[in-house]
């Protein structure tokens, strides 16, 4: 991995953990969950959009470099609010930003989500080989893990 950028992985692992709670605590109410489905993808916007094909909704968690942002800041908004910072982030020249490839998805007639939430967690860089998130980045695994469950858990999912 290069370092904090594996931080949307790390929360991914934590949400895991926190719906196996909450599936039980269901359970033992005599309730149920919907189902939801964590995946740790290091894709393109073309893959991911392909990816994102048969959802309804979608929450992307992922490391974010934004301009004058504390390390370690959470955000959460919805896809479309976020500022394309992708160009200098593509795995391939063919490949495109997923705002690109959502768009050209949709005219080629995709079932993709109609809502689609990400919750980022602010990194200074993503290009040191390690294995390891800087300690700010890891105190953030568990306000964005925190984060992603609200979105699922919130009154309109």
């Amino acid at each position: 991995m290069l370092g904090d950028d594996g931080v949307g992985w790390r929360v991914a692992d934590e949400v895991e953990d926190r719906l196996c709670v909450l599936r039980e605590t269901a359970r033992q109410a005599g309730g149920g969950c919907a189902t939801v489905d964590v995946e740790r993808l290091g894709v393109g916007g073309l893959r991911l959009m392909e990816f994102l094909d048969g959802y309804d909704e979608a929450i992307l968690i992922d490391a974010a470099e934004f301009p004058d942002r504390p390390l370690g800041e959470v955000r959460s908004c919805a896809l479309e609010e976020l500022d394309c910072y992708a160009a200098g982030h593509l795995d391939s020249a063919h490949d495109a930003s997923l705002v690109t490839a959502l768009a050209l998805g949709r005219r080629l007639g995709a079932s993709l989500p109609t809502r689609i939430q990400t919750v980022t967690v602010q990194v200074r860089r993503t290009d040191v080989f390690s294995e390891q998130l800087t300690p700010e980045v890891e105190a953030a695994v568990p306000t964005a893990a925190a984060a992603v469950v609200g979105l699922l858990t919130a009154p309109e999912n």
